[in-house]
């Protein structure tokens, strides 16, 4: 029986890495608009959102450039309709984005990234030793 190195625990890193990016994404979006008056903060919960990366929802979002295109995207099965609007603190301009905030959530989701990464590059490092000594044999 052939194993393939794209098991669950794999899936789970690739899916992590994924939502990682949506995160980073969230964040930097917040950070360009911190003042923009009106803006409302925006998390991208990410227990939420690998559970449903989990469940088989897509991230990635289709556009119809035409409105006789054919529609190959349910809206509500995009993982990064997560998305939370922050409407509290908000200053004189009505804008929620806190600076210190969103740096501390970049980096944190900045570590966490990387550390994923490594996790599943550990996993690749295994399967690469596994297939460099059953070539010698």
């Amino acid at each position: 029986m052939m194993i393939s190195p794209w098991d669950e625990g794999t899936r789970l890193y690739e899916h992590a890495l994924d939502v990682r990016s949506g995160v980073h994404e969230t964040i930097a979006t917040n950070l360009a608009n911190e003042e923009t008056p009106g803006y409302k903060a925006r998390e991208l919960p990410f227990p939420e959102t690998l559970a449903a990366a989990m469940a088989g929802q897509s991230p990635v979002q289709a556009m119809k450039t035409n409105p006789k295109h054919i529609a190959i995207h349910n809206p509500n099965d995009n993982v990064f309709n997560k998305i939370v609007k922050h409407d509290e603190g908000a200053g004189l301009d009505d804008n929620t984005v806190n600076l210190e905030k969103e740096m501390t959530l970049m980096a944190e989701n900045t570590l966490m990234y990387m550390a994923v990464s490594q996790f599943l590059d550990g996993r690749f490092e295994g399967w690469k030793r596994a297939i460099d000594e059953g070539g010698r044999g």
